[in-house]
Parts: structure tokens; sequence; C-alpha cells
């Protein structure tokens, strides 16, 4: 699936992909869309979203909200569809709640 296809799908859609697609699809596609958005700092953009996320646990309801606007600050170019921003946010969380997944269940607890 291309990147221009995952902007289109809508949230149902976008969410019930996401649940299928493996870790490096889904990095492909953030990068695309941050990169379509002006940046060439996946890195920098990822490293404030995960700061923001544990900043922002004891307020969940929030986060979401946060993440979108630490992106839409973060990006040089506006996107031209404002729900882009949600969408990338929920690429990047899932991503994040993937990679703490897989650490988890790679750590042997004695």
């Amino acid at each position: 699936m291309q990147t221009h296809d995952i902007i289109k799908l809508n949230e149902v859609e976008l969410v019930a992909r996401l649940k299928t697609m493996d870790l490096a699809e889904m990095e492909q596609h953030a990068r695309a869309i941050v990169q379509e958005l002006g940046s060439d700092n996946y890195a920098g953009l990822m490293s404030r979203v995960i700061k923001q996320v544990k900043e922002a646990q004891s307020e969940r309801a929030q986060v979401f909200a946060k993440v979108q606007t630490i992106i839409q600050d973060f990006l040089p170019h506006e996107a031209y569809k404002s729900d882009i921003y949600a969408r990338l946010a929920a690429i990047m969380m899932t991503i994040i709640a993937r990679r703490f997944q897989d650490i988890y269940e790679n750590t042997e607890t004695p």
C-alpha cells in the first residue's frame, strides 16, 4: 500500500490497517508523510512525540491532541488536509506502542 493510499483511508480503515501493518511499513509511511510535509528529521519529530507521550501519561485523553500539535508545529509545510496530522499522529503513536511492546516482550524477567 502506498503512503498516499494510507492518507486517503477513513479513520476506521486506517486503524484496522495499522493493526495488521508491520512496524517497518508503518515507519516507512510516517517518514514519507514527514518528508512530504517538508522535513527530513523524522528522528527529531519522533523524539519529541515520545517525550510528549511520556510526559502526558496521566492525561491520556489529551495525549493525541498534544501529539498532533507537536507534529503540526514541527513540520515546515502546512498540510493540504488537516486530518493528515491526525493520521500521522496515529501512525507514530502506534509505532511507539509497538516498539515498547516489543521491548517488554523481549525483556526477560528474573
